[in-house]
């Protein structure tokens, strides 16, 4: 999704991948989502592209099949391992929030807690994100909610080397979604995971996938399916580890790619 199908704004699809993506749709070709954000968070998307199979969020953290709301994969933090991230987070000052199955918690309205809630101001009612504002995320949890990623917001360089660094001695995924973002989730957990659920579960034929990302993220997910193609917005890693580097998100490089290589 973001610096990939979407413009850099992250409030909108590039026009020119909407509208390859409803005419690859309409010719009978499966189109999945995988995104590093709670799949509640880009419904408008889903709606847009009007799609119909399992959607990949958090990254692969959860698959969600929003055609009968059913959750098909979910990998819940355990509370005992929040806590002890969390612990870790404070004497730094760093920024959170948390993912969970219903909604995200966090204790202030910054980072993607402050864009979603201006999003909010002007979604339809069914589109917009959850959104818990809370000193105490963890007691605020509903029966049945359940936690899959803490997501780190940091600006400076430094300080985001140092939470890695302190985040190290856990046995956790912690990869990054952003210049400015630190997404934890449990062991083993990635995109990759979520798009071999896909396969693993007949959605998804993987010598037959494209796949296409720019982030730290993306990187197994490239490598793993048939065709990955990196943006050429993305990351060294990502462009490296890449099959094909296409143009930015900005000039629509998914769309265009499928042009050239797929669809040509």
């Amino acid at each position: 999704m973001d610096g990939t199908l979407l413009v850099s704004a992250g409030d909108a699809i590039h026009p020119h991948n909407k509208e390859r993506l409803l005419e690859w749709q309409k010719d009978g070709k499966n189109l999945f989502l995988a995104t590093g954000r709670l799949d509640l968070a880009i419904l408008p998307f889903i709606h847009e592209l009007k799609i119909t199979k399992p959607v990949i969020s958090c990254n692969g953290g959860l698959v969600r099949d929003f055609q009968t709301g059913e959750i098909l994969f979910k990998s819940d933090l355990a509370l005992e391992t929040i806590e002890s991230v969390l612990e870790v987070l404070r004497p730094l000052n760093a920024n959170y929030h948390i993912y969970t199955t219903k909604r995200i918690l966090g204790p202030s309205n910054s980072g993607k807690i402050a864009f979603f809630n201006e999003q909010n101001k002007v979604l339809p009612e069914n589109e917009q994100v959850p959104i818990t504002i809370t000193k105490t995320p963890l007691d605020e949890l509903a029966d049945g909610e359940f936690p899959l990623k803490i997501l780190v917001i940091e600006e400076d360089a430094e300080k985001r080397a140092t939470i890695k660094e302190a985040l190290r001695p856990f046995d956790l995924s912690v990869l990054a979604s952003a210049k400015n973002l630190i997404d934890i989730m449990n062991p083993g957990i990635d995109k990759a995971h979520g798009l071999n659920y896909l396969a693993e579960h007949g959605y998804i034929d993987l010598a037959k996938t494209v796949s296409f990302g720019d982030n730290e993220n993306d990187v197994g997910m490239l490598m793993l399916a048939k065709m990955g193609v990196a943006m050429q917005n993305g990351i060294p890693l990502a462009l490296e580890r890449a099959d094909f580097i296409t143009k930015t998100n900005d000039e629509g490089g998914l769309a265009l790619f499928l042009e050239e290589h797929i669809l040509s």
